[in-house]
C-alpha cells in the first residue's frame, strides 16, 4: 500500500546527490515520520548514514545521463510511491514542519509557490509560450518545491508538462511549466514563498521562524559549501573528487554574473562570516 504523504528528491550526477542527502537530513530532523524517496543514476545502495530508515525510506537507481535531469523531472510523479509528494529539488534546506501539505492536497492537485517578479532574463523570459505572449508576459512559478496529489488530473498536468518541455526545447523546465498552468484542469494553488523561501539577508529571525523550506540554488555560502563538501566525502562510490567542488564553484560565478561586482563582493565578504541556517553535519 502506498503511504499517505512522502518526499521525493531526485538527484542526477554527484552534486545532486550531496545536496540531496544534506536536504535529507534537515527533513528527518524536523519531520521525523515523514518518509522520502531519492531518485539517483549516482551509487544503487545509499550511503551509511543514519537519517536513511532502510525499509522506511526508498533509494532508487536509475541508469540514466545526468543531461535527462529536467525530462525526468517533468515526469517526477512516476517515480513517487506516496499517495501525496512533496517535491523538493536537492538544493534545499527543510526548515519547519511540512504536515499542512496533507491537508493543502485534500483540495488541490498541485501546490507551487508564485514568483513575485515577472521573468525578464533572456533565454527563460523571452520564450514564446502562448499565442503571442512570452514567459515574461505572465505569472511565472518556481517548480523547487511542488505539492503534488496522485489524482488523474495530476497525471496530466506531468503528461502536459514533459510534452510542453519537450517541444520548447529550453533547457529550463519552468518555461514549459508556465503554458502547462495555464493550460491544466488540475486545481493548482500558488503557495506563499515560505514553502520555497530566499535568504532575505536581513530579517533574518524572523524569517527562519517563518521559513518551511529554504531554497539556496546560487546563494551557497562558506558553511553551506563545506556542508555540502562534507556529504559528497560519503558518497560510496569512486568518482572525480573534484566534481562537485568544481560544481559548486560554477554556481557561485554564476551568482556573481548576476548583479554587479561591488554587490557580489558585499555578499562574497558576508558569506564568510554569516550564514542563513548552520547545519550539522553528522
Amino acid at each position: 500500500m502506498p503511504m499517505n504523504l512522502g518526499v521525493v528528491y531526485l538527484a542526477l550526477g554527484r552534486p545532486y546527490l550531496a545536496m540531496a542527502l544534506l536536504s535529507a537530513k534537515s527533513l528527518v530532523e524536523k519531520n521525523i515520520t515523514l518518509p522520502y524517496t531519492i531518485v539517483t543514476n549516482v551509487c544503487k545502495e545509499p550511503p551509511a548514514v543514519d537519517f536513511f530508515r532502510h525499509g522506511y525510506d526508498r533509494w532508487t537507481y536509475v541508469s540514466v545521463e545526468d543531461s535527462v535531469n529536467r525530462s525526468l523531472k517533468t515526469r517526477i510523479l512516476e517515480y513517487s510511491e506516496y499517495q501525496k509528494t512533496i517535491f523538493l529539488d536537492c538544493d534545499t534546506v527543510v526548515m519547519g514542519n511540512l504536515a499542512a501539505a496533507d491537508s493543502i492536497l485534500d483540495y488541490f492537485d498541485i501546490g507551487i509557490r508564485l514568483n513575485r517578479y515577472p521573468q525578464k532574463r533572456k533565454g527563460k523570459g523571452d520564450i514564446p509560450v502562448l499565442g503571442g505572449l512570452t514567459v515574461g508576459d505572465l505569472p511565472h512559478w518556481n517548480s523547487g518545491v511542488m505539492l503534488i496529489k496522485n489524482s488523474l488530473a495530476s497525471c496530466e498536468f506531468f503528461r502536459m508538462w514533459n510534452e510542453n518541455f519537450t517541444r520548447l526545447g529550453s533547457q529550463y523546465d519552468q518555461v514549459s511549466l508556465v503554458p502547462t498552468i495555464f493550460k491544466s484542469d488540475a486545481r493548482v494553488l500558488s503557495l506563499e514563498e515560505r514553502w520555497n523561501a530566499t535568504d532575505p539577508g536581513i530579517g533574518r529571525k524572523q524569517w527562519r521562524r517563518d521559513t518551511l523550506v529554504y531554497h539556496y540554488a546560487t546563494n551557497i555560502c562558506d558553511h553551506l559549501y563545506s556542508t555540502i563538501m562534507r556529504y559528497d566525502q560519503i558518497i560510496p562510490i569512486d568518482m572525480d573528487k573534484h566534481t562537485t567542488r568544481d560544481f559548486l564553484t560554477r554556481k557561485r560565478r554564476l551568482k556573481k554574473s548576476q548583479m554587479n561586482v561591488l554587490r557580489f563582493f558585499a555578499i562574497n565578504v558576508s558569506w564568510r562570516f554569516s550564514s542563513p541556517i548552520k547545519i550539522q553535519y553528522k
